[in-house]
């Protein structure tokens, strides 16, 4: 049985890339992230991403791109729980007050 293929990169925008620093962090959200909903979540991580590099008017996606899109992505009734998250990451929720509010 041949192995599974590593998921594809979405490009959604032409003009903005992401740093390797931006895609480790995208892995390990997505690696705790059920596998149901695992796709759906890169798709909607990586669009949000992009939209939001686009309107700072960044060429690039980085670590707090992907930040902001995680918690903006994050239903509702989940984001209590991204503090706890976060600090797993090794990230303090504290910086990213704003973003959590």
């Amino acid at each position: 049985m041949a192995s599974p293929r590593p998921p594809p990169h979405f490009r959604y925008h032409d003009g903005v890339d992401w740093n390797d620093a931006a895609e480790d962090f995208l892995n390990q959200i997505l690696s705790q992230t059920p596998r149901p909903v695992r796709e759906a979540t890169e798709r909607d991580l990586r669009a949000t991403a992009h939209a939001i590099a686009e309107d700072e008017g960044k060429q690039r996606v980085n670590v707090e791109i992907v930040i902001a899109a995680w918690v903006r992505t994050t239903p509702e009734t989940l984001r209590a729980d991204l503090p706890r998250q976060m600090e797993r990451f090794g990230l303090d929720p504290n910086d990213y007050r704003a973003l959590l509010e």
